[in-house]
């Protein structure tokens, strides 16, 4: 009875979503492409548009997070269709007929439960099996898993249910001194008396970063290689782009001319613009470049990462690359990316420039599924034998990470050299 709508699939990457609020209220009409609820995937949080029009009987409750493709709400033909179908789903509320036989069942299955249950279980499971506690599946997984009673939790959900939040916000808040004990005997506590500044929860984005980098190194065989490239007309030719900054619509950045040199090189090396899926190498001719942005993080003590994408690069010259780029950091960092921002990527860029410290060499984790990620760090004048003399350079450390098991070190060098001559006679990225 009625339409289903399931949690949407919003990205690539994304495989569950948490609804933050639903922006109707149960069983009130919709119009088709009406914003009806926020869901925050890993990384950002999207405001979803209905797809149908009809009355809305919500399933899933603010603060749950579901795997894409779950049921989460119906759409229906009226009213008395939103209340049929929720009686149908609610279980809690069983008819006359059938109140006596359920009891008994409840009864039975209680006893077996009981008996496999160890004494901490049933302290978590006692209010919500005797009715008193209104929780979700998730919360009370979750307290099981944290050895919380879930009894002594206050709920912020519909009617005070207990939902994912409030267990999470219970485990942030307490203290354990028998973690301490429990630990691996690698996890050495510090010595007593030693003061902790912060605690920085792996939640979150945090945790979606952990889990790739995590990934991307157990899944691909990496190699990084790091050289200098001197990029002294570059930055002559940037400037030149500054004084037109009125004209141009924008003030073009170094990273504009570094994305242009990239497609540069992938012209002449495609393989450098691939993923990997599967049993296959994936090569594309357009341009999609992933572009690591520094993030707000969870405190005020760590940041997140995340990596928008620029989709067809390859087509745009340096003053447009650098407006696109501008709006879509802008997007990512308001909050306000859209799902193709953050997905499609061929090849990433992660910049250190500015931040390391002037000469710094890296080994950038790669980006999944891509099989390349460049890496330019912070540029310094260096003094260097040029035209057969002794003279002041600036030079920019440069790295390339590659999946060697999709691309071999031969055609990886000549990326590498394509991209390095790119950069030291930028004229041909306007060719």
């Amino acid at each position: 009875m009625g339409i289903a709508y399931t949690m949407p699939k919003l990205a690539m990457a994304m495989n569950e979503g948490t609804i933050n609020e639903w922006l109707v209220q149960h069983g009130a009409k919709v119009q088709k492409g009406q914003q009806i609820m926020n869901v925050e995937t890993e990384k950002v949080s999207y405001e979803c548009e209905s797809p149908e029009e009809g009355f809305l009987c919500i399933v899933v409750p603010e603060g749950e997070t579901v795997p894409c493709d779950t049921t989460i709400a119906h759409f229906c033909a009226s009213e008395e269709e939103v209340n049929n179908l929720l009686g149908e789903n609610d279980s809690s509320a069983p008819s006359p007929e059938t109140d006596a036989q359920t009891s008994e069942s409840t009864v039975d299955e209680s006893a077996d439960a009981s008996a496999t249950r160890t004494p901490l279980e049933s302290v978590v499971d006692k209010g919500y099996e005797a009715g008193r506690v209104k929780s979700s599946p998730v919360a009370r997984k979750l307290a099981r898993e944290n050895n919380l009673d879930i009894t002594r939790i206050e709920g912020t959900g519909p009617g005070g249910r207990i939902i994912k939040c409030d267990v999470l916000a219970a485990v942030e808040n307490r203290i354990e001194p028998s973690q301490a004990t429990s630990a691996s005997p690698l996890a050495v506590p510090p010595t007593e008396g030693t003061n902790v500044k912060a605690r920085i929860p792996i939640k979150g984005m945090r945790k979606t970063i952990a889990d790739r980098m995590q990934q991307s190194l157990q899944t691909t065989a990496q190699l990084s290689s790091n050289w200098e490239s001197d990029v002294t007309d570059l930055l002559a030719l940037r400037q030149r782009f500054v004084q037109r900054q009125e004209q141009l619509g924008t003030k073009v950045s170094v990273n504009a001319f570094l994305i242009k040199a990239i497609c540069c090189a992938i012209k002449q090396v495609p393989i450098a613009n691939a993923c990997r899926e599967g049993d296959e190498v994936v090569i594309y001719d357009s341009v999609n470049m992933g572009i690591a942005i520094a993030v707000p993080g969870t405190t005020e003590f760590d940041s997140g990462l995340m990596v928008a994408v620029l989709h067809g690069v390859e087509r745009m010259g340096v003053a447009e690359i650098d407006l696109e780029m501008k709006a879509l950091i802008g997007r990512v960092r308001n909050g306000e990316a859209r799902p193709e921002d953050l997905s499609g990527s061929t090849i990433t860029m992660s910049s250190t420039a500015g931040i390391a410290p002037p000469g710094m060499t890296a080994t950038p984790v790669l980006n999944l599924p891509n099989v390349g990620l460049v890496g330019p760090s912070t540029p310094q004048q260096k003094p260097v034998i040029y035209n057969g003399e002794m003279v002041a350079r600036t030079m920019l450390p440069m790295s390339f990470t590659f999946d060697h098991s999709a691309m071999d070190g031969e055609p990886a060098a000549r990326f590498m050299s394509a991209l390095h001559e790119v950069l030291e006679t930028p004229e041909l990225m306007l060719a």
